[in-house]
């Protein structure tokens, strides 16, 4: 009969485990490209945690009244998770977001006796984050990282964006620029780092 009951309750287990809550907040951006970018950023960083069974992640907005600066740190992470009713806040920093562009000529393509030229695009592009996981219970810091995403796109004559803060994966081709992927490739990372701490 023990056994019996000690084996419902094994597999009853995992059953048994609530998913943490985790709120995340607009990333600062420290490179210059807008507001809008932080939010896409921590936007990114819940569908990541959506991934996993074991979270729940919540976006939290905050907007700062009057005197209030909107850089948020631990004390006002720790005050929005518990107005919030998370467990964890994510905060963090988008520190890099490059996109460089290059142009080379292909050689000539005889159609029809005319000969054809064209160009070779190359868009490289890279982002650093910096990501800080608060734990709401202990109103402290349970460690940052930092993560980098890269990637670099080889079009023939095409035109390739390397805007960033413009990469809404509803909008055709939008999710699919090196920016769009370089994010994805960092936050992959990011939110893999803190699920170990969790």
């Amino acid at each position: 009969m023990k056994a019996l009951l000690l084996a419902l309750i094994l597999t009853a287990a995992p059953c048994l485990v609530q998913a943490q809550k985790i709120g995340v907040l607009p990333f600062e951006d420290a490179t210059g490209t807008g507001p809008a970018f932080g939010e896409q950023v921590a936007k990114f960083i819940r569908s990541e945690f959506l991934k996993d069974k074991k979270f729940l992640p919540k976006f939290i907005q905050y907007k700062p009244k009057g005197d209030e600066t909107s850089t948020v740190d631990v004390e006002k992470a720790v005050e929005l998770g518990k107005k919030n009713g998370v467990e964890y806040v994510v905060i963090g920093t988008i520190l890099e977001a490059e996109a460089n562009s290059s142009s080379s000529g292909v050689g000539g393509i005889s159609v029809l006796g005319q000969s054809v030229g064209s160009s070779l695009r190359t868009v490289t592009a890279s982002l650093t984050l910096q990501g800080d996981l608060i734990s709401v219970s202990k109103g402290a810091l349970v460690e940052s990282f930092r993560t980098t995403g890269s990637k670099t796109e080889h079009s023939v004559g095409a035109d390739v964006s390397t805007e960033w803060g413009n990469m809404n994966a509803d909008k055709e081709g939008g999710g699919n620029t090196p920016n769009a992927q370089a994010l994805r490739e960092a936050v992959e990372k990011l939110v893999e780092e803190m699920s170990g701490k969790l």
